[in-house]
C-alpha cells in the first residue's frame, strides 16, 4: 500500500516522537474496572462494524493475479487441521492503484501518468470479467454453500475508489462537459459516476451471494482532498453503502476520519515491513486506534512464509498475539493486508509451520465471529428492515410516535410518554444487549431510559427487583450520559445509586452503541466500546442482604422509555442486537 515501502525509513523516525504509552499502560487502561468520566471520549473504543474481518483483494493491474475461483477459495473457505472445512472472511475489499501500464490511481507510486475515464472504466471492467474477481468471488460462495450449508453471515464486498487528481485536465468528459480537476465539483463528479458505474455492473451481474456493502478510498492520507470525500460519502450512504479508509500510521488527517465523511476507519500499524520498528509500533497503534474508534489492519505478505528466503515470519506472529492479548481479536473490525496472493501460497504451501499458522489465523476468525454473531438470538436493523417486529415488540403509546426513516426508527413521545419494550416476548437471564441510536432533542423536559427490567416483581416494585440502566439522559444536561444499576438498597432515590455519570460533549446529537454484557455474577456497560461501569462487588449469595443489593439473577426485558412534553422526535433507533 501506499508509503509501506516508500519513504518508511523517514517515517519512522518521524514516529518514534509521538509514540503513546507502553504496552502495560495499554493493558491497563483496557483492563481496568475504573474510568474517570472526565476523561472519556465518547469516541473512543475500537470500532466494530457488522462486517468483522475484511481481507484486502489486489486486483486490475496488468501485473496482478486474476482471481480465479480456485485462487479465491483460500480467502472464503479454510481447511482447518482441527476443525475441518469453515468460512473464513466474510469481507472482500478489491482494490487497485495501478493498471499495469504506467497509469496511476491514486498518488505515490511508480510512473508519472494520472488515470483517465478510459482508465477508470478499464477499472470497473476488470472487477466484474467473467470467471475472475469479483465474478469469481461469487461462484466460489456458491460452491462452498454446497458443502458448508448458509453461512451465518452475508458475504460483503467493497470496491476500491480511483483518486481524482489534483489539477488533472485530462480526464474526460462527463454528460458532454471536459472535467477540470482543479474544480471541486469535476473530482466530485468523476467519483459519483465511478460509484453509481460500479453499482450498475453489481446489479447487472447477478451476484446474488454477496452484497455490495460499500466503497474504499485508495489515498491513505489527507493532502489534497479538499474535502471531497463528505460529498462522496453522502452519494454512497443515499443508496446504503458505506465509506471505507484506512489511513496509514500517523497520516495526515487519520485522527479526523469521521470529519472526511468516512463511515468505517482501520488504522495500519505499517510494523510488518520494516525490521528496524519495533513491536511497540503494534501497541501504539492499537492505542490509537482505540481512542479514535477505529478498526485496525493486521498487515503481512508471502515473507511470512516458513521457508521464505527473507523471513518475515515472526512479525506476523507478534500481530496475532499482540491483537489477541489487546483485545483486538475480541472488539475490533479488523482488515487484513497480506501482500496480494499471500493467502493462496499459504494455502498451497506443503510445510506444517505454514499450515499451523493460517489455522491460527483462521481459529481466531471463526471464533470471534461465533463470539460476536452466530450467539446473536435477536437482530434488527432498522435502516434495512422498516418494518416493526410485533413478535419482539410491544408498543406502549401511540403507533403514530414511531416512524421509520432512511437512517431508522424515529421515536416521539406523542406530548407525553411512549415505550418500546420486549415482556414477555423475549425476557432473557443474561447475555448481551447492544443497541446504537442517536439523541435527537435536547430540550428540558426530555428525559430517555435505555434499560433492562424484571419481568417479575419478586423482592418489590421499583427499585427493589432491580433495574441495569444502559443509559438515563435527561436534556436538562444533555453533556452527561449516566450508567448503572438500581437496586432496593442502592438507588437513585436514596442516592446511593452505582453508577457512572460520563461527559460525553454534546451527546445527544451524535450516534452512540451503548452495550451491557450481563452475567451471572458480573455485569459490564459499554458507551462506544469503551467499558464505563462494572457491577460486581455487590453479588454475595453469603450475606443476609443478597439478593437486596443483586437482584439479577431473574428474567428481565428491553425497554426503551421517553418523555417529553413537545410533539418532537427524541430518539433514533438505528440496531438492537440480543446475544446470548
Amino acid at each position: 500500500m501506499t508509503f509501506r515501502y516508500l519513504g518508511l525509513l523517514l517515517l519512522f523516525y518521524a514516529i518514534q516522537i509521538h509514540a503513546i504509552s507502553p504496552g502495560n499502560q495499554i493493558r491497563e487502561r483496557f483492563r481496568s474496572n475504573g474510568i474517570n468520566p472526565e476523561l472519556v471520549d465518547p469516541r473512543r473504543g475500537y470500532r466494530q462494524e457488522p462486517l468483522l474481518d475484511m481481507v484486502l483483494i489486489y486486483q486490475g493491474g496488468r501485473q496482478r493475479m486474476d482471481w480465479t475461483p480456485d485462487e479465491m477459495r483460500p480467502y472464503v473457505v479454510h481447511n482447518n487441521q482441527a476443525n475441518g472445512k469453515e468460512w473464513f472472511f466474510d469481507g472482500f475489499l478489491f482494490l487497485e492503484f495501478q493498471d499495469g501500464a504506467g497509469y496511476n490511481y491514486s498518488p505515490g507510486y511508480q510512473g508519472n501518468k494520472e488515470a483517465r475515464k478510459q482508465e477508470w472504466e478499464w477499472l470497473s471492467n476488470r472487477l466484474f470479467e467473467d470467471g475472475k474477481a469479483i465474478k469469481a468471488l461469487n461462484r466460489c460462495v456458491a460452491e462452498a454453500k454446497e458443502e458448508l450449508g448458509e453461512p451465518s453471515f452475508r458475504h460483503k464486498v467493497v470496491v476500491g475508489l480511483p483518486e481524482p487528481f489534483l489539477n488533472q485536465k485530462d480526464w474526460g468528459e462527463l454528460n458532454g462537459s471536459k472535467l477540470d480537476f482543479a474544480k471541486r465539483e469535476d473530482r466530485i463528479a468523476a467519483s459519483l459516476w465511478y460509484i453509481d458505474l460500479i453499482r450498475e455492473k453489481f446489479q447487472a451481474s447477478d451476484l446474488e451471494h454477496l452484497v455490495l456493502d460499500g466503497f474504499y478510498w485508495v489515498s491513505e492520507q489527507m493532502n489534497t482532498t479538499d474535502f471531497i470525500t463528505i460529498e462522496i460519502g453522502e452519494h454512497i450512504r443515499s443508496n446504503g453503502g458505506k465509506f471505507y479508509w484506512i489511513p496509514y500510521y500517523m497520516s495526515n488527517g487519520y485522527s479526523q476520519w469521521q470529519e472526511y465523511g468516512f463511515d468505517v476507519a482501520y488504522l495500519q500499524p505499517n510494523y510488518f515491513f520494516n525490521k528496524k520498528i519495533g513491536e511497540e509500533r503494534i501497541r501504539n497503534a492499537c492505542e490509537l486506534a482505540f481512542t479514535h474508534n477505529m478498526g485496525l489492519e493486521m498487515e503481512f505478505d508471502a515473507r511470512a512464509l516458513y521457508d521464505s528466503k527473507v523471513n518475515y515470519r515472526d512479525r506476523m506472529i507478534n500481530y496475532i498475539n499482540t491483537f489477541r492479548e489487546l483485545d483486538v481479536f475480541k472488539n475490533a473490525s479488523i482488515a487484513y493486508y497480506e501482500g496480494g496472493g499471500a493467502m493462496y501460497q499459504f494455502a498451497q504451501s506443503s510445510n506444517p509451520g505454514d499450515r499451523e499458522l493460517m489455522d491460527q489465523l483462521h481459529s481466531l476468525v471463526v471464533e470471534r465471529r461465533r463470539r460476536l454473531v452466530e450467539n446473536v438470538v435477536y437482530r434488527q436493523d432498522f435502516q434495512e428492515d422498516k418494518n416493526m417486529d410485533e413478535a419482539m415488540w410491544s408498543i406502549d403509546g401511540n403507533k403514530c410516535n414511531f416512524q421509520f426513516t432512511e437512517d431508522g426508527l424515529v421515536i416521539s413521545s406523542g406530548g407525553s410518554s411512549t415505550r418500546l419494550h420486549s415482556r414477555g416476548k423475549m425476557d432473557m437471564q443474561y447475555g448481551r444487549v447492544e443497541l446504537t441510536a442517536k439523541i435527537l432533542s435536547n430540550r428540558d423536559d426530555v428525559s430517555i431510559r435505555i434499560h433492562l427490567l424484571p419481568t417479575e416483581e419478586k423482592i418489590g416494585s421499583w427499585p427493589s427487583s432491580g433495574e441495569l440502566f444502559l443509559l438515563r439522559f435527561n436534556g436538562k444536561n444533555p453533556g452527561k450520559a449516566r450508567v448503572g444499576v438500581n437496586t432496593d438498597r442502592m438507588n437513585e432515590t436514596n442516592g446511593k445509586i452505582r453508577e457512572s455519570v460520563l461527559s460525553w460533549g454534546t451527546g445527544y446529537d451524535q450516534t452512540h452503541t451503548f452495550v451491557c454484557e450481563w452475567q451471572e455474577k458480573k455485569i459490564t456497560f459499554y458507551i462506544d466500546g469503551m467499558k464505563v461501569n462494572i457491577q460486581e462487588d455487590l453479588y454475595d449469595k453469603q450475606y443476609s442482604s443478597y439478593p437486596n443489593f443483586w437482584p439479577f439473577n431473574e428474567k428481565f426485558y428491553f425497554d426503551i422509555s421517553i418523555a417529553s412534553n413537545s410533539d418532537e422526535p427524541i430518539i433514533l433507533i438505528e440496531s438492537i442486537k440480543i446475544s446470548k
